[in-house]
């Protein structure tokens, strides 16, 4: 083989891999670091409390999950806690922080569950919605998720 023949043979293979990162380039396979997606503010909000259930709370048109309670009754119990949660909160006015806006859950959970945002709600004279409902007994403290803010609940309660 010439040397003629290696140069032309290098300036073909050179040409092939320019082609060929042009294409990759320029149809859509990204080669590049996507750009982070902005993440939306988070503000507190003020609402009535709307029971659908007791794993469906809103509070102006948004499903929350209080942060560092939960429900630990068996699923046999759901439906007459959330008789109980209608009938004593239900219209209640609080205002809603989520998670990361100054809550006893901000670094322990993540700002959503799913489709709903993780909150801490205050009634309009500064009472806790999760305490609350710890000390109706219907709600029971998560310390993995806010320490010794809400009172856990006996084992086997």
């Amino acid at each position: 083989m010439s040397i003629r023949m290696i140069a032309v043979l290098a300036f073909i293979a050179l040409a092939f891999a320019g082609g060929f990162l042009f294409i990759v380039i320029n149809k859509g396979t990204n080669i590049r670091a996507p750009t982070p997606k902005p993440v939306a503010a988070l503000t507190s909000f003020d609402g009535k409390l709307a029971v659908q259930s007791i794993d469906d709370l809103r509070v102006a048109g948004r499903k929350i999950v209080l942060c560092g309670v939960a429900l630990t009754k068996p699923q046999t119990m759901h439906k007459m806690v959330t008789e109980a949660v209608r009938r004593d909160y239900q219209g209640l006015a609080l205002t809603c922080k989520p998670v990361g806006t100054g809550t006893p859950c901000d670094g322990n959970v993540a700002p959503r569950f799913r489709d709903a945002l993780v909150v801490q709600c205050l009634t309009s004279d500064g009472s806790d919605l999760a305490a609350k409902l710890v000390e109706a007994g219907i709600l029971c403290g998560q310390p993995a998720q806010a320490g010794s803010t809400y009172k856990s609940c006996p084992p086997g309660s």
